[in-house]
Protein backbone atom coordinates (compact mmCIF):
# COMPACT_ATOMS: atom_id res chain seq x y z
CA UNK A 1 0.00 0.00 0.00
CA UNK A 2 1.48 3.67 -0.73
CA UNK A 3 2.20 5.55 2.62
CA UNK A 4 4.00 8.65 3.25
CA UNK A 5 4.69 7.47 6.77
CA UNK A 6 8.43 6.78 7.28
CA UNK A 7 9.02 3.21 8.40
CA UNK A 8 11.76 0.91 9.21
CA UNK A 9 12.42 -2.54 8.05
CA UNK A 10 13.99 -5.78 9.57
CA UNK A 11 14.67 -9.00 8.10
CA UNK A 12 12.05 -7.38 5.80
CA UNK A 13 9.47 -7.02 8.00
CA UNK A 14 8.31 -3.48 9.48
CA UNK A 15 8.76 -2.40 12.98
CA UNK A 16 5.86 -0.28 14.20
CA UNK A 17 6.85 2.95 15.75
CA UNK A 18 3.01 3.42 16.10
CA UNK A 19 0.32 0.91 17.96
CA UNK A 20 -0.68 -1.84 15.32
CA UNK A 21 -3.05 -3.87 17.53
CA UNK A 22 -5.77 -1.66 17.03
CA UNK A 23 -9.24 -2.02 15.13
CA UNK A 24 -8.14 0.89 12.78
CA UNK A 25 -5.06 -1.01 11.93
CA UNK A 26 -7.44 -3.85 10.95
CA UNK A 27 -5.87 -5.96 14.25
CA UNK A 28 -8.41 -8.51 15.77
CA UNK A 29 -8.93 -10.79 18.83
CA UNK A 30 -9.12 -14.39 17.33
CA UNK A 31 -9.48 -16.31 20.96
CA UNK A 32 -10.57 -14.94 23.99
CA UNK A 33 -14.05 -14.21 25.12
CA UNK A 34 -15.94 -10.91 25.41
CA UNK A 35 -19.53 -9.69 24.40
CA UNK A 36 -17.63 -7.61 21.60
CA UNK A 37 -14.69 -9.48 19.63
CA UNK A 38 -12.50 -6.42 19.81
CA UNK A 39 -13.19 -5.18 23.27
CA UNK A 40 -8.58 -5.13 23.71
CA UNK A 41 -8.09 -2.88 21.17
CA UNK A 42 -10.83 -0.58 21.08
CA UNK A 43 -8.35 2.06 23.40
CA UNK A 44 -10.98 1.23 26.55
CA UNK A 45 -9.08 1.93 29.33
CA UNK A 46 -11.30 3.53 31.88
CA UNK A 47 -14.93 2.75 31.22
CA UNK A 48 -14.55 -1.12 32.24
CA UNK A 49 -17.06 -3.36 34.67
CA UNK A 50 -18.58 -6.78 34.99
CA UNK A 51 -20.25 -6.21 32.20
CA UNK A 52 -18.21 -5.12 29.68
CA UNK A 53 -14.87 -3.96 28.60
CA UNK A 54 -12.84 -6.97 28.76
CA UNK A 55 -11.73 -9.91 27.21
CA UNK A 56 -11.00 -13.05 29.45
CA UNK A 57 -10.28 -16.59 29.00
CA UNK A 58 -11.04 -19.81 32.01
CA UNK A 59 -7.50 -20.63 33.11
CA UNK A 60 -6.58 -23.70 32.27
CA UNK A 61 -8.84 -23.44 28.93
CA UNK A 62 -7.63 -21.55 25.73
CA UNK A 63 -5.77 -18.41 25.69
CA UNK A 64 -6.25 -14.82 24.19
CA UNK A 65 -4.69 -14.35 20.71
CA UNK A 66 -4.16 -10.89 18.62
CA UNK A 67 -3.46 -11.18 15.27
CA UNK A 68 -2.62 -7.93 13.52
CA UNK A 69 -3.07 -7.14 9.56
CA UNK A 70 0.28 -8.24 8.80
CA UNK A 71 3.47 -9.49 10.03
CA UNK A 72 5.55 -7.04 12.25
CA UNK A 73 8.79 -7.16 14.06
CA UNK A 74 7.67 -6.89 17.32
CA UNK A 75 9.89 -5.88 20.98
CA UNK A 76 7.24 -4.37 22.89
CA UNK A 77 3.27 -4.90 24.38
CA UNK A 78 1.70 -3.07 26.94
CA UNK A 79 -1.52 -5.25 28.91
CA UNK A 80 -3.94 -3.72 31.22
CA UNK A 81 -4.70 -6.84 33.43
CA UNK A 82 -8.35 -6.01 34.84
CA UNK A 83 -8.28 -3.61 38.09
CA UNK A 84 -11.50 -3.04 39.29
CA UNK A 85 -10.69 -5.28 42.56
CA UNK A 86 -8.02 -6.16 44.71
CA UNK A 87 -6.41 -9.36 42.44
CA UNK A 88 -3.57 -10.10 40.82
CA UNK A 89 -2.81 -12.45 38.09
CA UNK A 90 0.20 -14.65 36.36
CA UNK A 91 0.36 -15.05 33.28
CA UNK A 92 2.79 -15.39 30.27
CA UNK A 93 3.10 -14.28 26.42
CA UNK A 94 3.77 -15.84 23.17
CA UNK A 95 4.11 -14.97 19.86
CA UNK A 96 3.98 -16.66 16.60
CA UNK A 97 4.03 -16.31 12.26
CA UNK A 98 2.03 -19.94 11.67
CA UNK A 99 0.36 -20.57 14.73
CA UNK A 100 1.82 -24.08 14.80
CA UNK A 101 5.21 -22.81 16.41
CA UNK A 102 5.33 -20.41 20.00
CA UNK A 103 7.97 -18.50 21.03
CA UNK A 104 7.63 -17.63 24.46
CA UNK A 105 8.54 -13.71 25.30
CA UNK A 106 7.40 -12.99 28.74
CA UNK A 107 6.89 -15.46 31.47
CA UNK A 108 5.08 -14.31 34.73
CA UNK A 109 3.68 -17.42 36.12
CA UNK A 110 5.51 -17.03 39.56
CA UNK A 111 4.41 -13.07 39.70
CA UNK A 112 1.70 -11.63 41.14
CA UNK A 113 0.63 -8.43 38.50
CA UNK A 114 -1.55 -6.35 38.61
CA UNK A 115 -2.98 -3.39 36.34
CA UNK A 116 -0.59 -1.87 32.79
CA UNK A 117 2.10 -4.35 32.14
CA UNK A 118 5.30 -3.72 30.00
CA UNK A 119 6.78 -6.10 28.05
CA UNK A 120 10.09 -5.26 26.37
CA UNK A 121 11.84 -7.75 24.54
CA UNK A 122 14.10 -8.13 22.09
CA UNK A 123 12.45 -7.98 18.60
CA UNK A 124 11.06 -10.94 16.94
CA UNK A 125 8.51 -11.32 13.98
CA UNK A 126 4.95 -12.09 15.26
CA UNK A 127 1.74 -12.38 12.87
CA UNK A 128 -0.16 -13.74 16.47
CA UNK A 129 0.20 -12.81 20.13
CA UNK A 130 -0.95 -15.10 22.64
CA UNK A 131 -1.83 -14.24 26.19
CA UNK A 132 -2.12 -17.49 28.70
CA UNK A 133 -3.14 -16.06 31.95
CA UNK A 134 -2.34 -18.86 34.95
CA UNK A 135 -3.46 -18.14 38.05
CA UNK A 136 -6.22 -15.16 39.33
CA UNK A 137 -6.11 -15.02 43.17
CA UNK A 138 -9.53 -13.91 42.68
CA UNK A 139 -11.47 -16.49 40.76
CA UNK A 140 -10.65 -18.76 38.01
CA UNK A 141 -10.87 -16.20 35.21
CA UNK A 142 -7.57 -13.98 33.07
CA UNK A 143 -9.38 -10.77 32.32
CA UNK A 144 -7.62 -8.43 30.44
CA UNK A 145 -9.03 -5.15 29.57
CA UNK A 146 -6.62 -3.50 26.98
CA UNK A 147 -3.76 -4.37 24.58
CA UNK A 148 -1.07 -2.58 22.79
CA UNK A 149 1.55 -3.22 20.15
CA UNK A 150 4.14 -1.83 20.59
CA UNK A 151 3.45 0.07 23.56
CA UNK A 152 3.53 3.92 23.39
CA UNK A 153 3.91 6.13 25.90
CA UNK A 154 0.96 7.69 27.34
CA UNK A 155 -0.44 10.11 30.55
CA UNK A 156 -3.26 8.07 30.08
CA UNK A 157 -1.41 5.14 31.67
CA UNK A 158 0.36 7.10 34.85
CA UNK A 159 -3.04 8.22 35.27
CA UNK A 160 -4.19 5.19 35.77
CA UNK A 161 -1.93 2.73 36.71
CA UNK A 162 -2.73 1.25 40.14
CA UNK A 163 0.51 -1.00 39.79
CA UNK A 164 2.55 -2.16 37.31
CA UNK A 165 2.73 -5.61 37.42
CA UNK A 166 7.01 -6.08 37.04
CA UNK A 167 6.90 -9.12 36.57
CA UNK A 168 9.50 -12.00 36.36
CA UNK A 169 12.88 -10.41 34.87
CA UNK A 170 14.05 -14.11 34.08
CA UNK A 171 14.10 -13.46 30.60
CA UNK A 172 17.41 -11.18 30.32
CA UNK A 173 15.59 -8.91 27.43
CA UNK A 174 12.52 -8.23 29.74
CA UNK A 175 12.36 -4.48 31.27
CA UNK A 176 10.07 -1.56 32.98
CA UNK A 177 9.13 0.94 30.97
CA UNK A 178 10.71 3.53 33.64
CA UNK A 179 8.13 6.42 32.39
CA UNK A 180 5.05 4.11 34.16
CA UNK A 181 7.13 3.79 37.45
Amino acid sequence: MFTNKTFTLEEGLIVPMENVATIADCASVIEGVSRSQNTLLNKGTKNYDWDSGYTCHQLGSGPIVVQPAQPYMIGSKWLLLWDCEDQSYSYYVEVSTNQQQWTMVAERTKVACKSWQSVTVERQPASFIRIIGTHNTANKVFHYVHFECPEQQSSQKEENSGELGTGDTSLASQQLDPHVL
